[in-house]
Formats: C-alpha cells, sequence, structure tokens
C-alpha cells in the first residue's frame, strides 16, 4: 500500500458518510451530463451516503458551496466540472477535513487526467466509492490555492486573452490557436527569482511553477513533480527565436527536456521580480499581473493542505 492511504483492504468501499455535489447548470457539460450526475446522486445514495446535489447560480458559488460543507463537516466535496471550478472549490477546502471527489467535466480535465481518475463520469463515481483518500500539498501564489500549476508569462497573456471573449467557447481549439498566435511573437521579460533564498536573472518567455507534472493535458514542464513531497517544482523557458520556440515545445511533446533551453529547481518558495507587469495564470485561469517590481509575486507551497480521493492505483512517480 502506498504511504499516505487508508489503512483499509483493496477491495472495501469507503464507509457511508457525508456529501455534497457541486455543479454548474450554465455549463455546456451540465446539459450533456444532468442524468448522469442524477444518477451519480442515486448510485451514492445506494451505497450509504447522505449526498446533496448543489447548482451553481453566479461566480463565486463553487467556493461558498464548498466552504458551507466544510462548516457542517461534510465528507467529501464532488465537484462535477473542469480544474477551474475545483480551482474554486480548494480556496474552501484547504486545511481542512473534507475531501475532494472530482466527476470530470470540463476542457481537458488535467487533475483527473494526472491521478487516473476515468474521464467518463460512471467510471468516476466508482473511484469515489473504491478509491483511496491521500494527502497532497497545494501551491500558493500570493493568497490563492493551485492544485496543479502557476504560470507567468505567455501562458498568463493567453489566458487573459481569451477569459470573457467569444473564442473561448471554443475550448482547447481557442487556447491553442492564441497560443499559437501570441507565441511567436510574444516578447521575452527580464525577472529576478528568489528560490528559496539563491538569486536567478533570468530573459525569460514563461515561468512554471508546479504542484503537480502535466500542463494541458499533454505537456509536463514540470516533470520531477511529487503532489506530497513538499516543495514546488520550477521550470524556466529562456527568450528563444521564433524557431526556438517551436523546438521547444516539440520537445516538451517527446518528453525531451534539453538544459541549455530550460532551468529547472525546485524549492518551498519562490518570489519572482519583473520589470514590467506580465500575466500570471492559476490552474488555467487568469489571476492578475506581476507587480512593476516590488512587491515581487510570492509562491509557496502549503505541505499537506488538502484530502483528495484518487484511484488504489496511481501513476509511478507522482506520489512520494
Amino acid at each position: 500500500m502506498q504511504e499516505g492511504a487508508l489503512q483499509e483492504p483493496a477491495a472495501a468501499k469507503r464507509s457511508p458518510g457525508s456529501a455534497v455535489l457541486i455543479a454548474n447548470p450554465t455549463s455546456g457539460g451540465y446539459i450533456y451530463h444532468a442524468q448522469q450526475l442524477k444518477d451519480t446522486v442515486t448510485f451514492l445514495r445506494a451505497q450509504g451516503w447522505q449526498v446533496d446535489l448543489k447548482l451553481t447560480q453566479a461566480a463565486g458559488d463553487a467556493r461558498r458551496l464548498a466552504q458551507e460543507a466544510v462548516d457542517q463537516r461534510v465528507a467529501m466535496v464532488v465537484v462535477a466540472g473542469g480544474d477551474g471550478t475545483i480551482n474554486e472549490v480548494i480556496q474552501a477546502l484547504a486545511g481542512s477535513e473534507t475531501a475532494l471527489g472530482v466527476l470530470p467535466g470540463g476542457t481537458v480535465n488535467v487533475w483527473a487526467r494526472e491521478v487516473g481518475i476515468p474521464l467518463d463520469i460512471a467510471g468516476a463515481r466508482e473511484v469515489l466509492i473504491h478509491g483511496q483518500i491521500r494527502s497532497i500539498d497545494l501551491g500558493r501564489v500570493n493568497e490563492r490555492y493551485f492544485l496543479l500549476m502557476a504560470g507567468i508569462g505567455l501562458d498568463g497573456e493567453v489566458t487573459h486573452a481569451i477569459e470573457r471573449q467569444p473564442v473561448k467557447r471554443l475550448g482547447l481549439i481557442a487556447y491553442l490557436f492564441v497560443g499559437a498566435w501570441l507565441g511567436l511573437g510574444y516578447p521575452a521579460f527580464r525577472a529576478l527569482l528568489q528560490v528559496d533564498g539563491e538569486t536567478i536573472r533570468a530573459n525569460a518567455l514563461q515561468i512554471i511553477v508546479g504542484n503537480t507534472q502535466l500542463y494541458a493535458g499533454t505537456l509536463k514542464y514540470t516533470w520531477q513533480a511529487m503532489v506530497d513531497d513538499g516543495l514546488l517544482d520550477v521550470c524556466i523557458i529562456y527568450k528563444r527565436s521564433m524557431l526556438g520556440r517551436i523546438v521547444v515545445v516539440l520537445d516538451f511533446l517527446r518528453r525531451k527536456h534539453r538544459q541549455r533551453w530550460i532551468r529547472y529547481e525546485r524549492c518551498k518558495q519562490l518570489k519572482v521580480l519583473t520589470r514590467r507587469a506580465v500575466g500570471i495564470q492559476v490552474d488555467g485561469d487568469p489571476a492578475g499581473y506581476t507587480a512593476q517590481g516590488y512587491p515581487a509575486t510570492v509562491f509557496a507551497i502549503a505541505p499537506a493542505a488538502l484530502k483528495v480521493i484518487v484511484p488504489r492505483k496511481t501513476p509511478e512517480g507522482l506520489f512520494s
């Protein structure tokens, strides 16, 4: 049995408890999965669980509903949605005993892919009953937690460019199109990084701070990251020519990591200073900009801050 798992027989079901299932009724995914979500509530209740389905009505509702669940000491909050909704919910779950479960319903579903949760709801709900509970770290940028990763630079600018634009409805295609459009001409930025006190100066295209390995469901910028080691993984991608940028992406797609194009660090705290305001993204959503000069943007690790329900067999190298 992996360290950190509950001490229970491999074939045992989780003991019945209370759960809140949070879903967004205005999303296209909800319209498609509505009946499956109702079936999931019936399924969990048949296992002896007390389950309530809560539908969000406005921005911030997912966090509010999750906080209510924490205050009521609900055993599990299940997010029926994507990584953005998960990020909203973990702001309330961090530091609590309420575990996060996931029924994938987003565009890419990076967290589900990362830990091996089936992308179909029927398969994912089996994990809620037969999976294991693990305690994992969370990253934090300033006062906002992230489960997967945060980025400064090109990806931050892409998320800002797409937010609230009609093209966002195209989902992953929109990110690929805008990323390619901005990526070839995006100017590098000068940054001063303090990595656990060590100073690094870089002329960078992108700085990825990862708590997990997968990026956009395909790439692995922080390929050494483990979710329970008490460390953040940092990948700095240096300034490259137009052709060089294409080569870098192709290298990461092929899992080749050429050190002359990147710098890789692991740390408990990272401070980033930039000469100009640079876009930030957190778990794939826009999260403001760096300040022009001071104050620094601060990234830190929150060890064992979140309980998650994952399959009993998880990808090798993800847990320490």
